[in-house]
């Protein structure tokens, strides 16, 4: 998506924009997908938020392939995307509490957060290459099939059965997990540090690794597979080191370690003078946001009571907002002061806020996983 809007329009901001759209369903509808994960079938969930990607996924594709595509058809695609995600994700995260016992599910939540968190990133590394290969319309004719499949497999999963929820309003419901994200105080520091990076470091990847591979680097839509590829690989890495490090008590020191060691990977990025070198910074990022996001959804979804874990998964929904938001971000920022003052821009940034958070948090420093 991201190398067809900038094609399309040669515009930073623009491109910032579109994908930035994406953050609209998921702050309105991120609290109520978590009370329907809570109260509702989960395998329907995932069903229809499936169906509805691959519908979406399908049209946009016939678009490109007629040539009748435009802006405003792009900003649509992200909006209903962006509901589809928000629909399927807490239900799926909270899956794995389901279907193994507690003792595994901080590696069960671990190796769930790293599929999505891999395949985030290898999608588009692939879709690099495909839009070499067989052109973006394609590579949504592929989507399409990738989320029908996705839809098909969840009906091969056999759900224990759950217990009947609390009678009661979504409303109330929906308010009782707010009131505890906001009262819990080992919640809002991993809130805190699980925003951060994807407000300000993780939407270089998607926003602008498009104009690197394009404008300073000249490698094309094969450049950018390489730099998503390179990130991918590292998530690789990030994942099996989190799933090393699930017994270490001091999860949140370690995830504002990570933050840093993927800012530090952007700046390498930024520095490069070459895309050979940037893609090995940008290994480095990619295992540094994998351990990073592993480990911050692990520790949330251990936190959080059993008959609020929907609510609670639906509050990483605004991980993804927070991409979408840092995409309006980036976007203006690379038209005005260049890609690469941009990224050294938001890695500072981001350093110096994980360095404030670490040093007014007492509890950050010293909180432990049960």
């Amino acid at each position: 998506m991201g190398w067809v809007v900038y094609e399309l329009t040669g515009s930073g901001a623009l491109l910032g924009a579109v994908l930035g759209a994406r953050v609209i369903p998921l702050i309105l509808l991120a609290p109520i997908s978590g009370v329907a994960a809570d109260r509702f079938n989960r395998r329907r969930l995932m069903q229809a938020s499936q169906a509805l990607a691959a519908a979406v996924s399908l049209a946009v594709g016939v678009a490109l392939a007629l040539g009748i595509v435009s802006v405003w058809m792009l900003f649509v695609f992200t909006l209903l995307m962006g509901a589809s995600n928000v629909t399927d994700r807490p239900a799926r995260l909270t899956t794995a509490f389901d279907l193994v016992p507690r003792d595994a599910a901080v590696k069960a939540v671990t190796l769930n957060t790293i599929g999505f968190s891999i395949m985030r990133v290898v999608g588009p590394a692939v879709a690099g290459y495909l839009i070499a290969w067989v052109g973006a319309a394609g590579c949504f004719f592929i989507q399409a099939a990738l989320y029908g499949a996705s839809g098909l497999v969840v009906l091969a999963i056999v759900f224990p059965p759950r217990q009947k929820p609390k009678r009661g309003s979504a409303l109330a419901d929906m308010m009782e997990g707010l009131r505890f994200a906001a009262t819990d105080r080992s919640m809002r520091v991993l809130i805190a540090l699980g925003a951060l990076p994807y407000l300000l470091l993780v939407p270089i990847w998607g926003t602008l690794f498009p104009i690197y591979a394009k404008d300073v680097f000249a490698a094309g839509p094969q450049g950018l597979g390489i730099l998503l590829t390179a990130v991918g690989l590292g998530g690789t890495l990030g994942g099996f080191i989190a799933n090393a490090l699930t017994h270490v008590q001091r999860q949140a020191r370690m995830q504002a370690g990570w933050i840093l060691l993927m800012a530090a990977a952007i700046l390498g990025v930024a520095a490069s003078p070459n895309i050979a070198l940037a893609a090995a910074c940008a290994f480095v990022g990619g295992a540094a946001e994998m351990a990073h996001t592993a480990s911050n959804m692990a520790s949330m979804q251990l936190a959080a009571p059993q008959a609020m874990r929907g609510r609670v998964a639906s509050l990483m929904m605004l991980y993804p907002a927070m991409i979408s938001a840092g995409a309006f971000l980036a976007g203006p920022l690379s038209d005005a002061l260049g890609v690469q003052g941009a990224s050294m821009l938001l890695a500072s940034i981001s350093i110096a806020a994980t360095a404030a958070l670490f040093f007014a948090s007492s509890h950050l420093r010293e909180m432990r996983t049960q």
